[in-house]
């Protein structure tokens, strides 16, 4: 590992670390403005010049562009790299507007701290300043050009890393514009990280405009409940509501990104029609008077049907905390349950997709992005699990090759080979893979090829109630089969709801919902508790089930949400 000294500091860093992130482990900040840990080097915006003084390298030098070497001497204070960075940063504030005041970037804004660092204080440009025409890019991305210091991080997050083309640079010298051919809506569901990677405000978060800046927040560190991957967020509060949500770095999982759905899927908390109050039948009322009346009525129905006659229905989208009481007070109280899935086949996939995710075959997005052959067994990645998307993106950027087997037209941000094949049939295809054996006539020859060949193959696949359960077995089987084969593979289910690997091992058994019904019908289920679960809009014969629970003795719901089954019930 090679050892470099900054600022008479000795430094001992990886190979191919650049001299910017070096000077970062021992709490130098060199200013920069296109650097990006996650999209790497361009040296576009000449902001992070220090002065070498011993190694390969001599003078002034983009501290960005350059890897740290043995023996390396380097200065962040000499004077001239200073003057050279005062006067880079004059030179990209020529043509600001200055609207710091009303700018939303402020508190965000990368381009007032680097002004300061960078010792630009004082204007001398009495030039006409270069204007552009805003575009109109939807209803969460602001647009203002005029803020632009053309450090290309937006072209090369959307099109480089994310795979989409309909926002990039046009125009030449400085009269470039980042934008659509025309205004509209972005496609890329993880248009909302240009708001977090521009280091200026040409891309402003638009549904929490004029509501606060950052200081005014309350900031709290969360994780996204919009599918089962767990991206790491903070969320913005104030005045009790949510305003805001931002991506949290995090190694293994998200990485410095969340996809559009995490990011903007918190309206819901402050919707007018979400339930502020308890209810008893319709009449609202005080959270401890309905606590006292479901307490008297549960007990009730116990005495007059003991307790087997009680039964509890949650959801995978509970915390584990709400999931963990569940499972104490069925087993404490004698009640039905926990009841966590819609059907039989969705619990038996997810409790497999757990059961077969082993520590041997786990893996991390993180890890996923250096695999060199992903195949996607089941599962739609940008509409069901969209990290896992970007990540299958990064690892096709270096080379990996990219195969799906799936029954619906997935949609992917990179080359791909899409290989129809019917739901029912995934585990059987997967199986020949696994015993490479006769394709079956299904041109599956290609593919074992390639799996024969590579080095650090994985498979994602999807654990919900569209596939058999035998298609996760199959899938875990293959990793198993390659794995003995002296590869690294790798397994990683995608399941059906935010905590559904928690909920798989505190469900009861059975724990589906096509177990409880007919015990509803035939009155050996009384009272019923739901926690956090719409149930009539889930179940398949929501009709047949709306029936059942109208026979009930009682029905309490406890949720954050409106719904049809809280509506329908006697306590709220």
């Amino acid at each position: 590992m090679p050892k470099l000294t900054i600022d008479d500091i000795l430094v001992e860093v990886p190979e191919g670390t650049k001299v910017i992130d070096a000077a970062a482990q021992v709490g130098i900040q060199i200013p920069r403005f296109c650097y990006h840990p996650a999209l790497g080097s361009v040296g576009a915006c000449r902001m992070c010049a220090v002065k070498f003084v011993q190694g390969p390298f001599k003078g002034v030098q983009m501290s960005c562009m350059i890897d740290a070497v043995d023996g390396m001497v380097v200065s962040t204070t000499d004077a001239e790299a200073v003057d050279f960075r005062r006067h880079v940063i004059e030179w990209l504030m020529i043509h600001h507007p200055h609207d710091c005041p009303v700018c939303d970037e402020g508190g965000h804004c990368l381009l007032q701290d680097m002004t300061v660092s960078g010792g630009h204080g004082l204007r001398r440009y009495q030039g006409e300043k270069r204007t552009y025409l805003d575009q109109d890019l939807g209803p969460l991305v602001q647009h203002e050009m005029n803020r632009c210091i053309q450090c290309y991080r937006c072209s090369r997050f959307y099109q480089e890393y994310t795979g989409y083309r309909d926002l990039g640079v046009m125009g030449i010298a400085s009269r470039i514009y980042f934008g659509r051919f025309r205004p509209g809506t972005l496609q890329s569901p993880f248009a909302g990280n240009l708001i977090d990677i521009c280091p200026t405000g040409v891309y402003t978060d638009r549904p929490s405009r004029y509501k606060g800046r950052k200081w005014d927040y309350q900031r709290t560190p969360s994780v996204c409940i919009h599918c089962s991957l767990g991206c790491r967020t903070t969320v913005d509060v104030r005045y009790r509501e949510v305003v805001r949500i931002e991506a949290r770095f995090s190694p293994t999982v998200n990485g410095h990104f969340i996809c559009d759905r995490g990011r903007y899927g918190f309206f819901y908390a402050s919707a007018p029609t979400r339930p502020r109050r308890a209810r008893i039948g319709g009449a609202e009322t005080r959270i401890s008077d309905a606590l006292t009346e479901a307490v008297h009525r549960i007990s009730a129905v116990v005495g007059r049907h003991g307790t087997g006659s009680v039964a509890v229905v949650g959801s995978a989208r509970s915390t584990l905390e709400t999931l963990a009481a569940e499972a104490r007070i069925c087993r404490d109280a004698g009640w039905r349950g926990p009841v966590l899935f819609t059907d039989a086949s969705e619990r038996s996939a997810a409790t497999l997709a757990a059961g077969r995710l082993t520590p041997e075959l786990a893996v991390n997005l993180e890890a996923l992005q250096h695999a060199d052959l992903i195949l996607a067994a089941g599962v739609d990645p940008v509409n069901e699990a969209p990290m896992l998307a970007l990540a299958m993106r990064q690892a096709a950027r270096k080379g990996a090759h990219i195969e799906v087997i799936d029954p619906r037209p997935v949609f992917l941000p990179m080359e791909y080979v899409h290989r129809p094949t019917a739901a029912g049939d995934i585990a059987q295809t997967l199986s020949r893979l696994a015993n490479e054996g006769d394709d079956g006539g299904g041109g599956l020859r290609p593919l074992m090829d390639l799996l024969a060949r590579c080095r650090r193959p994985a498979v994602a696949v999807g654990a919900t109630g569209l596939f058999s359960e035998r298609s996760v077995q199959a899938a875990a089987d293959l990793c198993h089969a390659l794995d003995r084969q002296g590869k690294e593979a790798a397994l990683f289910p995608v399941m059906t709801g935010a905590n559904t690997f928690a909920a798989c091992r505190l469900a009861a058994d059975p724990g589906d919902l096509e177990t409880l019904l007919p015990q509803i019908e035939r009155g050996g289920v009384r009272a019923l508790l739901v926690v956090e679960n719409d149930l009539l809009s889930t179940v398949p014969d929501a009709g047949r089930f709306a029936d059942a629970l109208a026979g009930l003795d009682l029905l309490v719901v406890l949720d954050c949400l409106d719904s049809e089954t809280a509506r329908a019930a006697q306590l709220f």
